[in-house]
């Protein structure tokens, strides 16, 4: 078998459009072939998308059409008895001294699960036989034929036999590494020529489907400061504009033997909905009745912000076999607040603030909530002070959920408003607070689980 494969790690690569084109786009065209013995194409699959001009895979949006054509170019008479343009998960058509041309075009959800999870879109289409009924009646000469075909995405599948919806949204392509789970959209085109499996030969084009999901409208003050170029408003003149975050109340010791008692109330920049390559803008409103232990427990360092990614992946279709895990859960920061202190009206002897902000990386997956996985987002805030030793480390982190979308909001895009001298992180190695994603992981695993898994300790 003669397979011209494309990995996906391959693909991870490839920069994806952050935004659909405002003008209409000539269509690019992306070409692969199978060659004869001359090192002359004698199969060649055609797919025209919306990529730029560059782009290695097609991409295509929500409401397209994955299109193009197959060619076929004989350069001795040989007999060819159908062609036919397929999306199906498996399918190899064996017959004898034929040619047999046909097309998968898939999307498949690849995960560790104990169980195989069928392609959730499929179609297939027949694009020519020599039944009698399409032209040319039969094709055993030398020479060049070409077909058409067109496959409209759908937006919805049917996700019952994995426990789901039966109008589940189709989601885009997504990588979960290092997680050993992918979206995967690809045109194959498998060609049988002569009566033996091993004739065989394999051509495929991976492509970008992208679900598109605007991020909605910041609140009215919000979006004047935007505007404006301001800073916006804090969440007493414009509790709109605000997300109130789970509240932190932080209990410990100090310099070896001081008692201390600190609250911390974060907020996040409403709605909490956020296009990848955006950024997220917070506040923190710290408090306590120690002003040196105030001091200490609200400088920029030491509170320590995380953007995270949660992936949960159930393992099993049925019951749960007993004493096994039924879910997968897999927490890894993927980016790192900066912070700084401001001055506030509201600001007295014992209270501080700070603000900051996350740049969400361009390359970061839409979330994802289909069975059985989910791929979500939080904003983790975590007191990591040098010096502080709390009573329980399960009380100093506020886990908060947020969405990632495709697309800004319409309007003004937001800028930084990082203080001269500040840079952002994008998390490629451990942090402080890397002790509090092993909590995270703990809260989302099942109550059952650790039960399950506790009886065989």
């Amino acid at each position: 078998m003669s397979v011209l494969d494309t990995s996906v790690d391959d693909f991870a690569g490839e920069e994806l459009p952050e935004y659909t084109p405002t003008s209409p786009r000539e269509p690019h065209e992306h070409v692969n072939s199978l060659f004869n013995k001359n090192s002359r194409p004698w199969v060649t699959l055609r797919l025209l998308s919306d990529a730029p001009a560059g782009n290695k895979f097609p991409v295509y949006y929500d409401g397209g059409a994955v299109q193009g054509s197959v060619q076929i170019r004989l350069e001795s008479p040989q007999t060819i008895r159908s062609v036919i343009v397929e999306a199906s998960k498996t399918g190899v058509h064996i017959c004898f001294y034929l040619i047999i041309t046909f097309i998968k075009v898939e999307g498949v959800l690849h995960l560790p699960s104990a169980y195989d999870i069928p392609p959730l879109w499929h179609e297939r289409k027949k694009l020519w036989d020599a039944s009698g009924g399409f032209e040319p009646q039969s094709i055993r000469s030398s020479g060049e034929w070409s077909w058409d075909f067109h496959f409209p995405i759908p937006t919805h599948f049917d996700n019952t036999i994995n426990g789901g919806l039966p109008q589940t949204r189709l989601p885009g392509n997504f990588s979960l590494r290092p997680y050993t789970g992918f979206m995967q959209y690809r045109v194959l085109l498998f060609v049988k020529r002569g009566k033996y499996l091993s004739d065989l030969v394999e051509l495929q084009t991976l492509f970008s489907y992208i679900a598109r999901e605007r991020a909605p409208p910041p609140s009215p003050l919000r979006e004047l400061a935007y505007y404006q170029g301001s800073t916006a408003p804090g969440p007493e003149v414009d509790p709109d504009g605000w997300k109130a975050c789970d509240i932190i109340n932080t209990k410990g010791i100090i310099f070896g033997d001081r008692v201390v008692n600190l609250v911390y109330r974060p907020f996040l920049a409403n709605p909490t909905i956020y296009p990848r390559g955006g950024t997220i803008f917070y506040r923190i409103e710290v408090s306590g009745g120690d002003p040196q232990a105030l001091d200490l427990l609200s400088s920029p360092s030491a509170i320590t912000v995380l953007l995270t990614r949660q992936v949960e992946c159930k393992r099993f279709r049925g019951p749960t076999p007993r004493g096994r895990d039924d879910c997968d859960v897999d927490v890894h920061a993927i980016a790192q607040g900066v912070p700084w202190t401001i001055t506030s009206p509201q600001e007295g002897d014992d209270t501080r603030f700070l603000e900051g902000e996350i740049h969400i990386p361009p390359g970061t997956c839409s979330s994802v909530a289909i069975t059985p996985i989910q791929l979500n987002y939080s904003v983790t805030f975590v007191v990591t002070a040098a010096g502080f030793t709390p009573h329980d480390r399960n009380t100093v982190i506020s886990r908060n959920p947020i969405r990632v979308v495709s697309h800004p909001a319409l309007g003004i895009k937001p800028i930084s408003r990082l203080p001269p001298g500040y840079e952002q992180n994008v998390t490629h190695h451990q942090t402080r607070a890397d002790w509090a994603l092993e909590i995270v992981r703990s809260m989302l695993r099942p109550r059952d689980t650790l039960n399950s898994q506790s009886m065989f300790v």
